[in-house]
């Protein structure tokens, strides 16, 4: 039989030693009683002891930025870049999906975080991370440090917040120097939702080298040799996020739309041989309108333009309806308690 967690405490504990243990306790309990009284009667100590959290938690930020913090929060979308990923599966697809966002959305990485954690890919190792510029002021800074601590699923990168200035250089250079391998990076805005299970299954025949792959621009346009991959969401393989971390010509040309900036770094050195557009199944919500626009499919990988509440709403009764109406379901009554008391 197993034993316990937490076993009982044993029968042949000593009255003497239980007598201590409480006195112990006893004691504890009066001595903090008397601490929080003494700070009550002296509010500069408790602002000094503040001022003492509040660094803590700035000199956390800065450790965050400088590590650029990767540690895994979430058991589905999670990776562990140290002992867990040494043992891991080698032969299983992994996937870094790298959401572009600002430190100011707050709520928007909040909705994301619970939106992801529905969803499941039991085909491949799915990491999600929020991709962020410096943060800006000492607010932000705080905002970040925080979150990292209680979610450890933000990058920070090494340059200001921008969109077509240099960030998605950034990223690619940074996660390239992480000491963490993945078979592919993506990079997706934050008004995009992407369903990973149908990510990882549009990935798996796919060759894992020299590879890249989304929604090739115009939206008419089905030939995805023709242009770049629109900036909603495109993934390319390792092997081209190395090129990209190592090739002189990309640091010195990261000014410009960032999409179709990625497309003539590729084009330029005849890169990305491998090249995958996955019409119709990443499109822009249907309210938003315009020729990348349609309605609502399972099959979808990526939906785009999920600006507002009421879209998201929609995106989310639509793909997680049932699970999320179970979860909402109210607990089933408890037929009587008085009889149990």
């Amino acid at each position: 039989m197993k034993k316990p967690l937490l076993s009982p405490l044993r029968s042949r504990t000593s009255k003497s030693t239980f007598r201590f243990t409480c006195f112990v306790s006893v004691a504890a309990l009066i001595a903090g009683s008397l601490f929080y009284l003494f700070l009550l009667a002296n509010p500069a100590l408790r602002s000094q002891i503040g001022a003492i959290r509040l660094n803590r938690s700035l000199a956390i930020a800065n450790e965050v930025s400088s590590a650029v913090a990767f540690a895994g929060a979430g058991a589905e979308f999670s990776c562990d870049c140290t002992s867990e990923l040494n043992s891991q599966n080698v032969s299983k697809m992994s996937v870094l999906v790298g959401v572009f966002t600002m430190a100011s959305k707050v709520e928007r990485r909040n909705l994301l975080r619970l939106a992801y954690s529905v969803q499941s890919a039991t085909d491949a190792d799915v990491t999600i991370r929020f991709v962020i510029g410096r943060p800006r002021n000492e607010e932000e800074k705080l905002t970040i440090a925080l979150e990292s601590l209680t979610h450890k699923d933000i990058i920070i990168l090494d340059c200001e917040e921008n969109m077509n200035h240099g960030k998605s250089f950034a990223y690619f250079f940074t996660v390239a120097a992480m000491g963490v391998r993945f078979d592919y990076v993506m990079k997706v805005d934050d008004d995009a939702y992407v369903r990973v299970a149908n990510l990882a299954k549009s990935l798996d025949p796919l060759p894992r080298d020299d590879l890249y792959y989304g929604y090739v621009i115009p939206c008419e346009n089905k030939d995805p040799y023709a242009w770049y991959m629109a900036g909603m969401g495109y993934l390319i393989s390792w092997d081209l996020v190395q090129w990209v971390h190592d090739s002189p010509t990309v640091r010195n040309n990261t000014n410009g739309t960032e999409d179709k900036l990625v497309g003539d770094w590729l084009k330029s050195a005849g890169k990305a041989k491998n090249r995958v557009s996955k019409k119709p199944f990443f499109y822009d919500h249907p309210e938003f309108g315009g020729k990348c626009a349609h309605d609502l499919i399972p099959e979808t990988i990526l939906i785009h333009q999920v600006k507002t509440p009421a879209r998201w709403q929609q995106v989310l009764k639509f793909f997680e309806h049932d699970r999320v109406e179970a979860l909402a379901a109210p607990s089933a009554p408890i037929a009587s308690m008085s009889s149990s008391i």
